[in-house]
């Protein structure tokens, strides 16, 4: 008598990679997935300001420029009149006394929470007279209301040593 033998070619090989490869497709596309969620890429702080000069500002008289006790942690020195000059720039006069022990950086903002302008980090010491225009204005006539907020960082790590906000208004021409 004769048998048969009982390997039958169904395609169960052809089946099996099929399966492998989706399982391992699967498994590859899940640990990416949490590599993702998981993972806590390096902190870039922002880069110091191009234009920051030595020492003290000489502001002129009908700037309002004063001094500010950010509540004990840091001081900063502004401009209370924001001149708006014909380039879009906007003098600021921001220092950062040499006494603080952090760097400070700045950005205004409309009512909006739109970025006008931004300065990049100031050391002790530094100051910066005037910051770019990040967004032109199309049409520079009348008032805007603004928010000047300051912050300050440890020099060595970046943590954050604090934050104000100063209310003003910009008057375009």
């Amino acid at each position: 008598m004769r048998t048969q033998p009982t390997n039958l070619k169904t395609g169960s090989l052809k089946k099996r990679v099929i399966i492998f490869i989706s399982i391992i497709s699967t498994l590859a596309f899940t640990a990416a997935a949490l590599f993702a969620l998981l993972y806590n890429a390096p902190y870039n702080p922002p880069p110091f300001e191009p234009k920051a000069l030595q020492g003290t500002p000489q502001p002129p008289d009908d700037s309002g420029y004063s001094i500010i006790d950010a509540a004990g942690n840091f001081t900063v020195g502004a401009a209370g009149n924001m001149q708006y000059d014909e380039d879009g720039s906007l003098q600021i006069y921001l220092t950062n006394p040499k006494e603080n022990d952090v760097y400070i950086m700045c950005a205004i903002t409309d009512a909006a929470g739109k970025t006008l302008y931004k300065s990049g980090l100031l050391r002790p010491g530094e100051y910066v007279v005037s910051f770019d225009p990040i967004i032109k204005q199309k049409e520079a006539f009348g008032e805007a209301e603004i928010a000047v907020k300051i912050y300050a960082f440890e020099p060595e790590n970046y943590y954050s040593m604090g934050a104000i906000t100063l209310k003003s208004s910009i008057v375009y021409k």
